[in-house]
Formats: C-alpha cells, structure tokens, sequence
C-alpha cells in the first residue's frame, strides 16, 4: 500500500511542475487491490470522474480472481457463462500477448498464485509438487491485464465526453488522456525500487499508458529469502531474471500491462531482443545492480542509463 501511495505522490509531484490553467477534478478510490487517484480536466470532469469509477469498478466485479461471482471465477469452476463481445475479446487479446511473448506472459496463473498465498496474504513457499501440480490448471487470473485495460477502457469512456485531459494513477498503472496546454509533455516518475523518490522522470505525449511492474511491488520473506508476486511460467517460481523493475510505455494498456510482466520474466538481454523485433512500446528497465537501461524512443530524464538500441 505504501508503495502504490508513494507513486501517487511521485507523479503529483511530476504534475506540480505543470501548467495551472485549470484545477482538475479529483478522487481516490480503493479498486482492484489498489489505490486509485483520479484526475480529469474540463466540463464534464465531474461526470469523468463519475463514470470512471464506476467502469474500474464494473471491471473489478467482472474480473476479480477471489469474488466467487465474477466471470472469471466462474470460468475457473468450469461453468460457461454468457460473455459479452467486450469479455470474450479480452480473453482473446490476452491469449494471444501470451503467444506473442512465448508464455512469458500467461493470464491462466491462477491456481500456482493462489498456492503462493497471493490472493489471501496467507504467503508460503509451496512444495515442487504443489507447483507443478498448480501449473498443469489452467485457471484465468487476469491480475497482469486487467489495469492496463481498465486504464485504456477508461480513455475511451473520456473520449465521449467533453473532456479536455485525464491523468488516472492505477497502482503501478499511469493512463494519461488527451493533450496539456501549449504541448508540454505528461510527467510520470519511474519509483526506486529501494524506496523513497523516483530513479528518472519519463514525458509521454496525448493519450498514453505508462505501466510498471516490479519485485518491491507484493513480496514476501521465509527463512531470509524474499519471494515477489511475479511468477515465471516455466519454473512456477518468482521469476529470478535479473531485473528489479520493467516499465512500458505505450499507446495501449493491455498491450503494455501485459508486457511489463512478459519482459520482467525474459530479462534484460531476451526483452531487449523482444523489442528490437517490436514496434509499438518503449520500455526502461531497472536491474538488480542498480543499472538503468531505456529504449532508444523512450524519453527518460533525470538519470544516468544505458540506451538500448536497435
């Protein structure tokens, strides 16, 4: 929780040094596990506001992996019910990023997270039977999709209003909407995963998403030995890649929600390769050492790093 109210001050703090023409409406919710602050500009920001909590919650109900009556956990029982076109394509969307990503991404961890205790808080360091046997269900778990959609949901909701901009803080999740004054850039702080402030600051243009995923984000220790909540498909354990946090920068959010994990999982040289053969993300990338390394098009201030390049 700290650390999802850390980032929020990180990108107000991004915000303070932008323009004031006008003050936004503003809200913070608890959605999705998660502390949500909501900003929106223009005439219709109070009904922006309104229908954007209501979507993220929407959403939630939809999608949650621990409500008995979601769609999601009634897809897990086994029973088939009624999906709206919306539903069924992110399913579909979601299975093929986890194609896209040879499995690096797989929205079907639901048993192997729920046997790690990330569901309930009740963490402990499953047998190698157990994960084995949690890696052969193939339960839906959308808990590294479902912000990212929601943040892009929401921009197309804004989009029907009469919205000037939005910025939604979403956990790890920043979707910002529509352009500033005179064209200055969204600011949003890439957090330290050692704590405290931000490593760099990244300016996005117009309607972006800027998704992170990271090892200081749910963790837990045994015996000395931290276990984070990112798992790797093939082993069933805390993907141990090198990486301390991935970033993504991109114009849409399931795409890059999904890929924050994907590119985690590979580590720094596979994703590095994974987006050199891409063309629709940037990405920074922080390693267990403490280096930085960003994508030749992102646009990272405020730090040393290594540019990656094609």
């Amino acid at each position: 929780m700290k650390r999802v109210i850390c980032l929020i001050l990180l990108v107000s703090l991004a915000l303070g040094g932008c323009s004031r023409s006008a003050e936004p409406v503003r809200e913070t919710i608890f959605c999705m596990d998660t502390v949500m602050d909501l900003q929106v500009w223009g005439r219709d920001a109070q009904e922006g506001v309104r229908q954007t909590a209501a979507r993220l919650r929407e959403l939630e109900q939809d999608w949650s992996a621990t409500e008995e009556t979601s769609l999601l956990s009634q897809l897990n029982l086994g029973r088939k019910p009624a999906l709206t076109q919306e539903q069924a394509s992110l399913l579909q969307r979601c299975t093929e990023l986890s194609r896209r990503t040879g499995g690096a991404f797989d929205p079907q961890l639901h048993a192997l997270s729920q046997a790690w205790g990330f569901y309930d808080g009740n963490y402990r360091v499953p047998s190698q039977e157990e994960i084995q046997q949690a890696l052969s269900q193939k339960q839906w778990d959308l808990g590294a999709a479902l912000k990212g959609y929601a943040g892009q949901a929401c921009a197309e909701l804004l989009a029907g209003l009469n919205i000037d901009r939005a910025m939604l803080v979403l956990g790890g999740n920043v979707q910002t909407y529509g352009e500033k004054p005179k064209g200055e850039p969204w600011q949003v702080g890439i957090q330290d995963p050692n704590g405290g402030g931000s490593l760099g600051i990244l300016c996005v243009t117009g309607t972006v998403s800027v998704v992170t995923s990271g090892d200081y984000q749910r963790y837990f220790e045994v015996d000395g030995v931290r276990y984070h909540h990112i798992l790797d498909p093939e082993t069933g354990y805390p993907a141990d890649s090198g990486l301390r946090s991935v970033t993504i920068i991109c114009r849409d959010g399931l795409t890059a929600d999904c890929l924050s994990t994907a590119l985690f999982v590979m580590g720094l040289e596979k994703a590095a390769d994974f987006w050199r053969k891409s063309d629709d993300f940037e990405a920074v990338f922080v390693t267990t050492d403490g280096h930085i390394y960003a994508t030749e098009g992102a646009s990272l201030s405020g730090c040393q790093y290594e540019v990656i390049s094609r």
